[in-house]
């Protein structure tokens, strides 16, 4: 159960401390553990939801704390997602957590942040930072994969591109509904009912809500993107439509004399003169050949071949 003292840095202590002069804290637990009674006196008694039922970023404000979850879709692979809960008290903050995440995320802080005014506040901006720092390079990629597909559609390469697309929308949709919900949480986080932040915490919370934002903007333009190549991808599959058709009525076009011709000669009447000539055969194979060349180079004129 990492337990840490909110300093100038964050700095891991005793495993079950509950005492005060250690103040203000992080501790991050396991559901089981906090089942069991590990966490510090002030986090007693909370409700804590289940963890695979978190489904949304939020907060909620109570009497004396800010209550909330993250929900967070995992990198090439956002119809898993990372869910975890946490409180956030004048001195103190509890991340309930079942994965690595917010474990990695407080070592990660304790080893490379500093703050010249350590608070709540600093931390928890920090730690929000910390789970979107490399989002935006993770979004570069999608585009990189999208400006593949597009490539590949505007080089005819149409194989199973709805299977490629497809996850990838997925994705970006998932990311989407991510940072819109952070920026919201962001937003409850500067109403500040309770004054659980001081100013300078409340600037830099304000500074996270935009950069959530900014991303947010960000898949919106992914997802543009995303439908532009899939009309892009409807075209070419017009083209290649168009050009069946154009191919068939071509191909009607230059036997539908031959089959008036067929007609005309099937007709068995018995004063025609061509049915008994002994030349009549070759005669209409002649024309035929001599009709399909005329249409062959009124096509080829007309540039329809």
């Amino acid at each position: 159960m990492p337990y840490f003292k909110i300093g100038k840095q964050l700095t891991e202590i005793c495993d079950n401390c509950d005492d005060t002069s250690e103040l203000p804290h992080v501790v991050v637990l396991s559901s089981s553990e906090y089942k069991d009674g590990k966490q510090h006196s002030m986090f007693r008694e909370l409700t804590v939801p289940r963890l695979d039922h978190i489904r949304s970023c939020k907060a909620e404000v109570l009497q004396d704390a800010l209550c909330g979850t993250i929900s967070m879709p995992r990198k090439k692979s956002s119809d898993k997602k990372i869910s975890f809960f946490y409180c956030i008290k004048k001195d103190g903050i509890l991340f309930v957590d079942d994965t690595a995440c917010t474990k990695t995320a407080v070592r990660k802080i304790a080893d490379n942040v500093s703050w010249k005014e350590p608070s709540i506040g600093h931390f928890f901006y920090t730690f929000l930072e910390t789970l979107i720092e490399n989002d935006i390079e993770y979004l570069g990629a999608i585009e990189d994969r999208l400006s593949k597909l597009e490539a590949s559609v505007l080089n005819d390469n149409l194989d199973k591109f709805i299977y490629k697309i497809v996850p990838i929308r997925r994705e970006i949709l998932a990311f989407s509904h991510y940072y819109s919900q952070l920026a919201d949480l962001g937003l409850v986080l500067l109403e500040n009912e309770n004054e659980l932040f001081n100013e300078p915490a409340l600037a830099m919370l304000k500074l996270f809500s935009d950069r959530a934002h900014r991303l947010r903007e960000e898949t919106q333009m992914l997802r543009e993107y995303s439908l532009q190549i899939s009309e892009a991808y409807q075209t070419q599959i017009d083209i290649r439509q168009n050009m069946v058709m154009k191919v068939l009525t071509v191909v009607t076009a230059i036997f539908l004399p031959l089959s008036l011709l067929a007609g005309w000669y099937g007709m068995n009447f018995a004063n025609m003169p061509e049915l008994n000539w002994r030349y009549g055969y070759p005669c209409v194979i002649l024309a035929g050949v001599c009709i399909v060349v005329f249409c062959l180079w009124i096509f080829k004129k007309k540039k329809f071949l």
